[in-house]
């Protein structure tokens, strides 16, 4: 045998033990990948102290060519650039799990609220009393000014329209899932991501004042609403679903008609509205149960806050186009939090894909990570970076 650099090395002809010079040379390659982490290691802590990214993709290409054209087989080139680039990248693991820091929780404050607040107009969808308005009083405060859109469509030309300064928008709730008329409906506009709003939804079934629970066959609501309740119905089978544009207008209309045999189910809040009587509490089939809304302004929020940030990619059709873009965020820990892709029209076979992912605590990172999609994306919208105010069940929003 032979030592060379490290390696017992077989003389040609005579490999009597292939498996234990497999494993001396994976022994070998142990103890060297892990003095190079060590190096990567003293690279990362220099890089960090300056403010300079860890990813460097320029670097990266420098390495993978000069190995590439060092190669002389029997691995090909490709193989190489793989073999080499997974050492990269678990490096970059290895220095980003050392050196970076996480972000800090951020959640919306009063300070937040009162940004936002004052006679702005706020667009939403329904009537008077539907938990968009709730949540639109919830953040913006009781001096906002609501204003009611009867459809998802006119809601969102409500501000180019000059009816509203700002769009609050449902966007996935967390028993039934996401709205995806209006994430099409924001992939369509120009509207930003300022904040979000996650609203703990309780459903009551209201009807007139002279009903009972007996009394009810017919009862109203949002689809949405009556989704989030199939065990209620379940267990009632005499009662009978009735889908209609939304909760508050379903309570308004049940309590109007003084017809006993009608219910809607809406929020606690449209009895004090309308002046409904409450015949059964909490009939949502989880306490879980929670809807997230969008704030949406023609202006986008510039400030690096916010613990959320959306994008929208359209990836060009090839393989592996999706795994390279989200590659980007992988190699820089950021963690991906939603992925929702659809359609694109007059495109067949091609979608949007709908990102939000959580903000690195290094600005530098977050540029890299969007500066590589965008080299692998045809087009990448920023919808924006943003807080998330958790509004609770018993928030102030009387009127």
């Amino acid at each position: 045998m032979l030592l060379t650099t490290g390696f017992w090395i077989m003389n040609e002809g005579t490999i009597d033990n292939p498996r234990a010079e497999i494993d001396a040379i994976d022994s070998e390659l142990v103890r060297l990948l892990n003095r190079r982490a060590e190096i990567a290691l003293r690279v990362g802590a220099a890089k960090t102290s300056g403010e300079t990214s860890l990813c460097d993709p320029n670097r990266e290409h420098e390495v993978l060519t000069r190995l590439c054209g060092e190669n002389t087989g029997p691995f090909d080139e490709q193989s190489i650039a793989n073999i080499f680039q997974r050492i990269i990248d678990e490096s970059l693991f290895l220095q980003q799990k050392t050196y970076h820091k996480p972000l800090e929780n951020f959640s919306g404050n009063s300070a937040e609220k009162t940004q936002l607040a004052g006679k702005s107009r706020i667009a939403f969808l329904g009537e008077r009393g539907t938990f968009s308005e709730e949540a639109a009083l919830g953040i913006l405060g009781e001096d906002c000014q609501t204003v009611s859109f009867p459809t998802f469509e006119d809601l969102f030309r409500a501000i180019d329209e000059g009816k509203a300064d700002y769009i609050l928008t449902p966007l996935e709730n967390s028993l039934v899932g996401s709205v995806h008329r209006c994430y099409d409906l924001l992939l369509k506009s120009q509207l930003n991501i300022i904040a979000e709003i996650i609203l703990p939804i309780s459903h009551f079934l209201i009807a007139c004042p002279e009903a009972s629970f007996e009394t009810v066959q017919t009862v109203e609501s949002h689809p949405a609403a009556l989704a989030q309740c199939e065990r209620f119905f379940a267990a009632h089978p005499n009662l009978r679903g009735v889908a209609a544009d939304d909760t508050a207008g379903s309570v308004r209309r049940a309590v109007e008609s003084g017809d006993i045999t009608r219910a809607a189910i809406g929020g606690k809040r449209t009895t004090e509205i309308y002046g409904g009587k409450i015949l059964r509490e909490h009939i949502e089939d989880h306490s879980e149960n929670y809807t997230r809304f969008a704030l949406l302004s023609l202006n986008s929020n510039d400030a690096e806050t916010g613990t959320k940030i959306s994008l929208v990619l359209r990836l060009r059709h090839q393989p592996g186009a999706l795994h390279n873009a989200l590659r980007a965020f992988v190699r820089r820990g950021i963690d991906l939090l939603k992925i929702e892709s659809r359609p694109i029209k007059d495109s067949p076979s091609q979608f949007y894909f709908y990102l939000d992912v959580r903000p690195p605590a290094s600005e530098s990172e977050l540029r890299g990570a969007l500066d590589d999609i965008r080299e692998q994306a045809e087009d990448v919208r920023y919808l924006g970076r943003y807080p998330t105010i958790q509004l609770t069940e018993h928030h102030d929003t009387n009127s």
